[in-house]
């Protein structure tokens, strides 16, 4: 189904050697996991197995690709995509369409098919995916974990025998993201297509992939069988979270703490997008210094808007939202002094030329430059000082971020889905980087369904599971 020969890619005017000497074989039915530490090549190999790269995305592309025995480069796009499908990092950046239904139906359209045909297909992708609820919801309201259920099923309705995921698990709770990766297995084995999922979550993917390819600066360091990736001492070999690590057992709920701990509070606080069901009722916690509070929850149980609240993003429909004993959401000036806000989308946030000046710009008048250092070293980000922000891969992107938002001095700090790109060990770097900022009174709340920060030592958790 898919040949790779000495495949190569040079970024940044050429200048960077993202891949080189790829060979690579895939069959019809194999279910490929390609993992690799954060900047490993993982994104641009996905591109590049597509077309992406050179015809939309920069860069310098060498040796052979050939789909099902036909070179990439005598394919036409709308040819490619009817052989090899591909679902992006961050599904936003592929949905266009209105509603759910538009959107998935959007391929099969442009392709001329019969309405009879694309009425079967869109049914079909719905299924697969799992989100015939979500048919008629606007694809603007949807949680970024239901938009990569969205962005899946509109690429599954073309039918492609090649599909390429990056990252499809990363904004998924587990149900969901064992939901997704089983019935891409029985894609694999029951209609033959070759599934390549490019993924940081082992611990979920593991008992599906049939091989596994390791990516190490840009090489293939590992092509194999995937069952070494349930042992530690590999994944430490080669960064790699581990996937055999104790299930988290549940977290007690989060206690109230005293006036003294306390910066911030939700009181009764319930909130409805307008003309919406509301998203929670009535809920209450504290956020206090020197702790980490994890929110916990479904896709589309409301933990963005849980956190946009505390940021004074958003005004309550009910209850209220109090920082060191003010309302933040009552001023016209805006949030409270001393909080940042870290979401989904952290690009959004940048504004400079290059990853120092990006920090630069955030960090505390108060500071002397030393912990600039200091946390660029410790989330890896040192040595791409000079790059671009936006060139980053998406964990690196996160890193940054974070780096940033920290250096800034916040009382409270607000991380929605902070480990989305991050291999093992940038994982451990950032779950410490997260203990020194509590450790010195800073007060955290996350947002998260990754599991292994889930299983964290935080014991403050917040589940908005059936609320």
């Amino acid at each position: 189904m898919l040949r790779l020969e000495n495949l190569g890619c040079a970024l940044g005017g050429g200048r960077v050697a993202a891949l080189r000497g790829i060979d690579l074989t895939v069959e019809a039915g194999e279910f490929v996991f390609i993992a690799g530490r954060s900047g490993s090549g993982k994104s641009t190999l996905a591109r590049c197995l597509c077309g992406l790269t050179p015809r939309i995305f920069p860069g310098r592309v060498s040796g052979r690709i050939e789909l099902a025995g036909t070179t990439l480069d005598d394919l036409r796009p709308w040819e490619v995509v009817q052989r090899v499908g591909f679902v992006f990092q961050d599904p936003s950046t592929q949905l266009f369409a209105e509603t759910v239904e538009e959107e998935v139906a959007c391929g099969p359209e442009n392709l001329g098919l019969p309405p009879s045909e694309i009425g079967k297909r869109l049914q079909w992708a719905l299924e697969a995916a799992g989100i015939t609820d979500l048919r008629r919801r606007r694809t603007d309201a949807l949680s970024l974990g239901e938009r990569q259920k969205v962005a899946l099923a509109s690429v599954l309705s073309l039918r492609p025998s090649v599909l390429v995921l990056d990252e499809p698990t990363s904004m998924l709770d587990e149900a969901s993201a064992l939901a997704i990766l089983e019935r891409l297995s029985r894609l694999a084995a029951d209609e033959g297509v070759a599934v390549i999922v490019l993924e940081h979550r082992t611990r979920y993917i593991a008992p599906y992939a049939t091989r596994l390819v390791i990516l190490r600066e840009g090489a293939i360091a590992y092509d194999g069988p995937a069952e070494p990736i349930r042992h530690e001492g590999f994944c430490r070999q080669f960064d790699l979270r581990h996937s055999a690590l104790l299930e988290p057992g549940r977290a007690p709920a989060a206690t109230p703490c005293s006036r003294a701990e306390r910066v911030a509070s939700a009181e009764g606080l319930s909130f409805a997008y307008r003309r919406g069901a509301p998203v929670f009722s009535d809920i209450a916690l504290d956020v206090c210094s020197g702790a980490a509070t994890i929110v916990s929850g479904p896709n589309g149980s409301g933990k963005t808007t849980l956190l946009k609240l505390f940021a004074g993003l958003l005004r309550p429909t009910g209850g209220r939202v109090c920082f060191s004993n003010h309302d933040p959401s009552a001023s016209r000036a805006g949030p409270a002094a001393g909080i940042a806000f870290v979401g989904q989308e952290p690009a959004y946030l940048f504004r400079h030329r290059d990853v120092e000046s990006e920090y630069a710009s955030w960090q505390d008048a108060g500071d002397d430059g030393a912990v600039s250092h200091g946390l660029l070293t410790s989330l890896g980000l040192w040595d791409l000082r000079s790059r671009h922000p936006l060139s980053l891969s998406e964990g690196e992107k996160r890193r940054l971020s974070v780096a940033a938002a920290i250096a800034a001095g916040p009382r409270m700090l607000l991380l929605d889905e902070p480990s989305v790109g991050f291999d093992g060990y940038h994982l451990e770097r950032l779950l410490q980087v997260l203990d020194d900022y509590t450790a010195k009174g800073g007060a955290l709340l996350v947002a998260s369904n990754d599991p292994d920060v889930l299983q964290q030592r935080w014991p403050r958790r917040c589940d908005l599971a059936g609320l």
